[in-house]
């Protein structure tokens, strides 16, 4: 806003030009710092995510063996179901999800009268 005030106030239509240039300049700076600063706490969430999502995983791999160890399997079947476990969870993971998520679709529904509201 004080790019506009030193424009409407500049003496010369010079001065208003550099004005308005300068305050453009200043907009798309501060555009880029702030889809910076957004990108890096996309980032952030992110990699938080994955540091809180770690205990629930390995808890889900426990409850998984629990059972095995429990049951009366013979020692070799037992082995089976136990690898296959181990190699479940050193598998690479499938492809993550995209780090941006869809606007939710918004339904409208008809008024009473006819017109549609949301």
């Amino acid at each position: 806003m004080s790019f506009i005030a030193v424009a409407l106030k500049a003496s010369t239509t010079a001065g208003s030009i550099v004005a308005g240039g300068l305050g453009a300049v200043s907009a798309g700076l501060a555009g880029y710092a702030g889809k910076t600063f957004v990108r890096s706490q996309e980032a952030a969430a992110i990699r938080l995510r994955s540091y809180f999502d770690q205990p629930l995983e390995f808890s889900m791999y426990l409850a998984a063996e629990r059972p095995v160890t429990d049951a009366d399997l013979a020692p070799e079947k037992r082995r089976e179901v136990l690898m296959a476990i181990a190699q479940a969870m050193v598998a690479p993971l499938a492809a993550p999800a995209p780090a941006h998520r869809e606007q939710p679709t918004v339904l409208v529904a008809p008024s009473r009268n006819g017109a549609a509201s949301a």
